[in-house]
């Protein structure tokens, strides 16, 4: 693998020592002790022996043979892939090692950052779980470099990526460190981790990227937490500098899944590529997911300011404030604790809170309710679908949805009315889905729905949630 150049940073803050050891804070301290009986060693905890091959892709894979990535009569990229087999193994390998590379490289970002957030923190608690985390993101960094080492080849970091990572360390408030890290870098991290089985095909990263998953969660949790409350009230200048951070991060974010390192390594031609990959469909839903997490979360601190909601509007990632913060996903934090953690005025978004506890949610009642509170707006952009939604694991659970721009219909699934794609969950998937643990592409590409028929109907479910 390359030598890495070194990058010398000004980490902008203070550090800070608290000798008040007995101002605790209690729902840190349960988190700090969660962390410290979820350690894992990547030598150990991990089956290195397992073969595997850096070059299978999902490409045939049945749950995720409706998917079209692109048109391969005018994708430079699929064209190059099917011009011989050696070429697709070799785009598929690199293109693998760019995204795990990619990881390895943000995890270093969070070590470094959240060592700095270790030494600025106001309270011991803080200090207690930062210095925790950096234990984890260095076990993390280590993972993902033994496994590269398997693949035998890596890729530097973007510059997207490089310039957010610059942007989180120099702030000179620290609260921007956390928010930029904990709350957007981990957070859209925890989100392409919950894709893991679409984004990755073999056993041993699987394994990696589930245990870091695990992580994550409670590293997103931390920065709720610790920054909950502390922008109420907060001076409308300071306030804009925190939008036009958050926005300009995001952004950074976005382009951070665009792999022209590869494109370049194969001399294809990185405009024509870029094109075709920011064009497709998919490509564009798959990209706004990586946000799923980010902004219920932002919602819980009070940052969804309308400066922040109009842009993320723009970037088609505002629909996800309705889905559950990752603090109260974690049971760090009751469902209507904190601000912003519930929009008296959203209907679905009260009916998530009130089903936050509910372990096994039926199927009619729901529909019933969804129906009544379709967003017609949304509804506009929806092209008409038939979906046939079976639930199973639970009595009552195969109905058949109608979706259109005039409203939503249902019924039991009957052989008088064939649908256009059949979507099968178990129960617990619809429950997450239902209680905004999960948006439904995410199910699909993650295989947690099997779909028959066209995908791109069956994630018009969206619309509903």
């Amino acid at each position: 693998m390359p030598t890495a150049s070194l990058d010398h940073i000004d980490m902008g803050a203070p550090a800070a020592f608290v000798w008040d050891y007995d101002d605790r804070r209690p729902r840190l301290t349960r988190l700090y002790e969660k962390s410290k009986v979820s350690q894992w060693n990547a030598t150990t905890d991990i089956d290195w022996k397992i073969a595997f091959d850096p070059g299978h892709t999902n490409e045939n894979d049945p749950r995720f043979a409706a998917l079209t990535w692109a048109d391969a009569d005018t994708d430079p990229i699929r064209q190059f892939m099917r011009s011989s087999e050696e070429n697709h193994r070799a785009m598929a390998i690199a293109d693998h090692a760019w995204l795990v590379s990619q990881f390895m490289h943000g995890e270093q970002g969070a070590l470094v950052a959240t060592a700095k957030i270790t030494a600025a923190a106001e309270s011991i608690d803080d200090k207690y779980y930062a210095a925790a985390q950096v234990g984890d993101e260095a076990r993390h960094v280590e993972a993902y470099q033994l496994y590269l080492q398997r693949v035998g080849t890596d890729f530097p970091i973007t510059p997207s990526l490089h310039e957010l990572l610059n942007q989180v360390m120099v702030q000179p408030h620290v609260d921007l460190t956390f928010l930029g890290m904990q709350i957007l870098v981990e957070g859209v991290a925890l989100a392409a981790f919950s894709l893991g089985e679409a984004l990755f095909s073999n056993p041993v990263i699987t394994q990696v990227t589930e245990l870091v998953r695990r992580d994550e969660a409670r590293h997103v949790a931390f920065g709720v937490l610790s920054l909950q409350g502390f922008y109420d009230d907060m001076d409308p200048i300071d306030l804009a500098v925190r939008e036009d951070f958050i926005l300009e991060a995001c952004s950074l974010m976005r382009d951070r899944f665009v792999p022209v390192q590869v494109w370049e390594r194969f001399d294809l031609n990185v405009d024509q590529c870029k094109k075709r990959f920011l064009a497709s469909p998919d490509m564009q839903a798959f990209r706004s997911l990586m946000f799923s997490k980010v902004v219920p979360n932002l919602r819980k601190l009070g940052l969804l300011t309308p400066r922040v909601r109009e842009g993320f509007e723009q970037m088609g990632i505002l629909r996800f404030e309705r889905f559950i913060d990752s603090a109260t996903e974690a049971g760090e934090l009751e469902p209507e604790d904190g601000s912003g953690a519930t929009d008296t005025t959203d209907p679905l978004s009260a009916l998530r809170v009130s089903l936050g506890d509910v372990q096994t949610i039926a199927v009619e009642p729901v529909l019933m309710v969804l129906a009544g509170l379709a967003d017609r707006q949304r509804l506009a952009n929806v092209e008409d679908a038939v979906i046939r939604l079976n639930v199973t694991g639970i009595d009552h659970g195969d109905w058949t949805v109608n979706l259109s721009p005039q409203g939503v219909t249902y019924a039991p699934t009957s052989d008088d009315v064939p649908p256009e794609v059949t979507a099968t969950m178990d129960v617990g998937t619809w429950t997450e889905m239902i209680t905004g643990k999960i948006t439904a592409p995410a199910a699909v590409l993650g295989g947690k729905i099997t779909v028959e028929g066209d995908v791109l109907k069956a994630m018009s479910l969206e619309a509903l949630l």
